[in-house]
């Protein structure tokens, strides 16, 4: 029966591509992603005087979701501005190229930044020497020179402000900082800074851990920006594993198949394997459907989750990431409230039967600047 199902009864007659489309574009809300996802709701609608964010967790915990349904939400709720105002934009984002050799094409980023916006005639603006400041007035090191670097940032100074921006988003953003030198991250921050500044646009940086440089290399950055912890949820947290459970028992129900899975009584599994990350659970259950749907199964099958689970070694570096973040994260933190210091783990820890993505109790984290 499919009555009682979340999604549209007919998709049971579509093709596999779109079962599978279908199923990649649903997003879950959950405990985790609500919270801070209220906070930059709130950030966005009624700015203060910081304008930057950074968002970092665990690879596949789900930032590039929580993207998605932020600029979702934001849209939704500057619908009727929209509607009176159909030049404006609202909101836009674009994932970040990686820095070559040690420097980063500021050129580049502008050009995919205008297109993210549906500029036009990219090719064509110059430099008419209009200054609307000094020349590299925030010191910028890299391609800043190239294809009328100037010109292309003031075009997007314009673009912002013209188009009534309220934020915009950037994925993979660990990539701004990809850049030879303390010295040069700091001159980042500085310039990032000044765009949210003149064009009164926030940011937001979705990220790995990799954006804790900013923190590492001058305290200061503090100031300037505001920072917001995605956790994994923790097998040893009795609410956390309630919480999976919910997600468990909700994702299921869009699983485009004649017979629904009972899946959350193999919760503790799903839990583990996916080391407690909505995303790489999401992805890994897409990948176990690809095959149910390729061998004209009626449900998703266990043997379909086995066979496309995360390897032990795939896994085994994401759980290293996640402690050696979590270290990071609590040693910036140390003296502050909100978070707790992990307690160090050591080869003989991990060698006494803990399993990838459980927890020692009292090593877990508390969101920065995260309510709840």
């Amino acid at each position: 029966m499919v009555a009682n199902r979340r999604f549209p009864q007919e998709l049971l007659q579509a093709t596999t591509d779109n079962k599978l489309k279908y199923f990649k574009d649903i997003i879950v809300p959950h405990r985790n992603i609500k919270l801070v996802l209220d906070q930059l709701l709130k950030n966005a609608i009624e700015p203060d005087d910081a304008l930057v964010y950074l968002v970092f967790g665990v690879t596949g915990v789900g930032k590039s979701r929580l993207k998605a349904e932020f600029e979702k939400r934001l849209l939704k709720h500057f619908a009727d501005e929209i509607i009176s105002n159909p030049g404006s934009l609202v909101v836009g984002g674009i994932e970040v190229d990686g820095a070559e050799a040690g420097k980063f094409n500021y050129s580049n980023y502008y050009i995919q930044v205008l297109e993210s916006l549906k500029e036009v005639l990219i090719d064509y603006k110059e430099n008419y020497g209009v200054d609307l400041e000094d020349d590299n007035s925030d010191n910028l090191i890299g391609d800043h020179e190239g294809r009328n670097s100037k010109a292309l940032r003031r075009t997007i100074q314009k673009v912002f402000l013209h188009r009534q921006l309220k934020a915009y988003t950037l994925d993979e953003a660990q990539h701004l900082f990809d850049v030879a030198g303390g010295r040069q991250i700091n001159v980042q921050m500085n310039w990032l800074k000044s765009l949210a500044n003149k064009t009164q646009t926030v940011h937001i940086l979705f990220g790995t851990y990799e954006l804790l440089k900013c923190q590492e290399v001058n305290g200061q950055v503090g100031r300037r920006s505001e920072d917001y912890y995605l956790p994994p949820y923790y097998l040893t947290k009795p609410e956390d594993q309630q919480e999976f459970i919910k997600v468990i028992k909700t994702l299921q129900q869009y699983l485009p198949v004649e017979v629904e899975p009972q899946l959350d009584e193999h919760w503790e599994y799903f839990m583990e394997y996916s080391i407690g990350c909505v995303g790489i659970l999401k992805s890994w259950w897409y990948r176990a459907l690809k095959n149910a749907l390729d061998e004209r199964a009626k449900t998703v099958r266990m043997k379909d989750f086995k066979a496309r689970e995360l390897s032990a070694g795939r896994r085994k570096t994401i759980q290293k990431e996640l402690e050696a973040g979590e270290s990071r994260l609590a040693f910036l933190y140390k003296n502050e409230e909100k978070i707790e210091k992990p307690e160090s783990i050591n080869s003989q820890s991990l060698k006494k039967g803990r399993k990838v993505g459980e927890r020692k109790v009292g090593r877990d984290l508390v969101g920065v600047n995260q309510e709840g």
